[in-house]
């Protein structure tokens, strides 16, 4: 199946979705792609220098000489640093943005560990937390030790996904098949949960995805029986603006899915089935929109999230292409980053990505089960 070609209606066909509308019943809410057919990979072990073995003579031993000079000569030409050798799990990044990716977790269920993360983000000391298909929030440090977890209240019908940090520190969280926000402190603590179910201005249905802009101002896509995007004050109090209806125009989404602001509050939405970013005002106007589908540069495959750093360069998260790929503040695509895969700055279905303080970037690699940050070079 050529997704490039599928029309509006078989691009939001059950088959394809997974049955996301019956996922509002249920708690797997993944997008079933003709992509998705691959297997699970585990990474081999990287092979090593031969050492000499004994008997061998002279030749053994200057053939295992001229092994290691040559990898000294390739780690120097490569630019390697000391700060690189360093780092936790550090492996060099092809980008002219980010210098290596480090890589948190693995696959289990212990302190740690992750089954499918699908949400990330940040708290104002760089702490990172993650939530997963076991319905619960697990906090790392900065430099990827795990430090405490805790359970969302409900699981029986679905999984968390949708995080940011709202203005107050808090860690807002998601809860599609309940739907409903909540705000935890950094130490889960739940210090504000609201959302009403229904389909009217002000209610949610199967919330996907958040984002606080700097007035802390609450912005939430939505998808099933609308698609919008919602715009709420501070804790949800109010509703400001409401728009999008389903569909492949201008201003109209087709599974709105991430949401991200700018520096001046502009709202970007990844509109997944159409392949695209649309980007509007902070009171919701259609501004522009880019992105198509395919596989090529600046091209798109079901793009899952967005995020824009202090230069206006965009970042999207795609989910079926299992890359991340830059734009500049003018759309134009920069550079892709990863490509399908299990190894160190490769990517499985991820899912979605947050920024810390230093603009080092994480993704929530949520096939491989594990989260790669991607550290900006100095």
């Amino acid at each position: 199946m050529n997704v490039g070609s599928l029309d509006y209606a078989a691009m939001r066909s059950p088959s394809l979705l997974n049955g996301e509308r019956a996922g509002a019943r249920g708690g797997n809410d993944e997008m079933r792609c003709q992509c998705e057919g691959h297997g699970r990979h585990h990474p081999s072990p990287s092979p090593s220098i031969p050492l000499p073995v004994e008997g061998r003579g002279k030749y053994a031993a200057s053939h295992v000489w001229l092994s290691f000079m040559l990898v000294t000569v390739a780690a120097l030409a490569s630019g390697c640093s000391k700060e690189d050798a360093d780092s936790f799990n550090a492996t060099r990044l092809r980008s002219s943005i980010f210098s290596h990716v480090e890589t948190i977790g693995s696959r289990g269920t212990g302190p740690g560990q992750f089954n499918k993360p699908r949400s990330l983000t940040l708290d104002t000391n760089d702490n990172l937390f993650v939530v997963d298909m076991t319905g619960r929030v697990q906090k790392f440090s900065p430099d990827g030790k795990f430090l405490l977890s805790w359970q969302m209240p409900q699981t029986e019908i679905g999984k968390p996904k949708g995080m940011d940090r709202d203005r107050d520190g808090n860690i807002v969280i998601l809860e599609p098949h309940y739907q409903r926000v909540n705000h935890f402190t950094p130490d889960g603590k739940l210090v504000a949960q609201w959302g009403v179910k229904g389909t009217n201005a002000g209610e949610l249905t199967l919330p996907r995805a958040i984002a606080v802009d700097t007035k802390n101002n609450v912005i939430v896509s939505e998808y099933t029986l609308v698609d919008r995007v919602q715009k709420f004050s501070a804790h949800g109090q109010r509703v400001l603006a409401t728009w999008g209806t389903p569909g492949l125009a201008t201003g109209q989404f087709n599974r709105a899915e991430g949401v991200g602001v700018d520096a001046n509050d502009r709202i970007y939405v990844a509109d997944s089935c159409a392949h695209r970013i649309q980007v509007f005002s902070s009171d919701g106007k259609f501004l522009r929109a880019y992105g198509k589908a395919g596989s090529a540069k600046g091209e798109m495959n079901y793009p899952y999230d967005i995020r824009v750093d202090e230069q206006g360069r965009q970042y999207v998260c795609e989910y079926g292409g299992s890359r991340i790929q830059v734009f500049d503040a003018a759309d134009r695509p920069i550079e892709i980053i990863g490509k399908p895969g299990n190894g160190p700055g490769e990517f499985d279905k991820p899912w979605s990505i947050a920024f810390d303080s230093k603009e080092n970037l994480y993704v929530a690699d949520s096939k491989n089960d594990r989260v790669q940050k991607l550290v900006r070079r100095q």
